[in-house]
């Protein structure tokens, strides 16, 4: 069943405009991205977390754009890899193999450092199209959270608070909330830090089962928050599960391989090519892909 107030983000700044923040929640978008892939638990939640993040710095895009997350390192689960899209939409693969899930399910604590492993590292990366930005950090505490904030905090030299939140007793459901300390810019140094003080500890009192509570919307959330201090909601950004891994755009990037290229990839008179992401195979034959029976 769907969530009508879930797979969203809504935006938000308190009065003053010392602190802004925001909040995400997920429902039907994160249970689909979850099925395609039988996970083990632990795998499912890092990938949930990520998604998360994701969507909440997607809120950052002003344009067409990619904000891609991944976490890698060589442990039982080498990479994981999310993207939230200018408009909305979120996809995100965890690399699982089949040798591995014994293990992974008998790790007793869930932390991403002990899933993936020795080296393990947080990447950012913003492509406009234009310009690519990316950001490496070592894969920092004991939570996709922690590990969000240490990024902030270190590369980019912001103050931040990041809690995330999943339940699934039924449905997936995954929310997060972010508060962001803004520049001074003129104003009373003083008031800011008090402001973001206030922030942090408020928002700190939130429960899980608050952020994921599916009957309570985000303004009655926030206004419980911070109805004190006052607060500005803005109006929400929709979610969807998304992929560009169209058989079209496939086939455009096979016509573009080098003819022996291609003529490698026939196996069995055929050439499979299969979407991690949506766990899906596009099949050609080899005269689609430009070869002839020669080759």
């Amino acid at each position: 069943m769907a969530l009508p107030l879930f797979d969203s983000l809504t935006p938000f700044m308190l009065e003053g405009g010392a602190v802004r923040g925001r909040v995400i929640r997920l429902g039907a978008v994160a249970q689909t991205i979850l099925e395609r892939h039988d996970y083990p638990p632990h795998v499912a939640r890092l990938l949930s977390e990520l998604l998360l993040a994701a969507g909440m710095l997607s809120a950052n895009l002003k344009s067409e754009g990619i904000f891609t997350i991944q976490v890698r390192g060589q442990g039982l689960v080498p990479l994981v890899v999310v993207d939230a899209v200018y408009g909305g939409q979120l996809r995100g693969y965890a690399d699982v193999q089949a040798e591995s899930i014994a293990a992974i399910n008998a790790v007793a604590d869930y932390s991403p450092r002990a899933l993936v492993g020795e080296g393990a590292y947080l990447a950012i990366t913003l492509d406009s199209g234009e310009h690519r930005y990316q950001g490496i950090v070592a894969l920092e505490g004991d939570s996709v959270a922690d590990a969000l904030t240490a990024y902030f905090v270190n590369s980019e030299q912001l103050d931040v608070q990041v809690q995330l939140a999943l339940a699934h007793d039924g449905p997936w459901r995954a929310a997060g909330i972010m508060v962001e300390r803004m520049p001074n810019e003129g104003q009373d140094v003083e008031a800011v830090a008090e402001a973001w003080r206030y922030a942090k500890a408020v928002s700190g009192t939130l429960s899980d089962s608050e952020l994921l509570d599916p009957l309570l919307d985000t303004p009655a959330l926030l206004y419980r928050l911070f109805h004190e201090q006052g607060v500005w909601v803005y109006d929400p950004q929709s979610f969807s599960v998304g992929c560009r891994c169209s058989r079209e755009r496939i086939l455009g990037i096979l016509t573009g391989m080098k003819l022996e290229d291609r003529a490698d990839m026939v196996v069995d008179g055929k050439v499979d090519v299969h979407c991690q992401f949506c766990n899906k195979s596009e099949i050609f034959s080899p005269e689609e892909i430009g070869l002839s029976a020669k080759n």
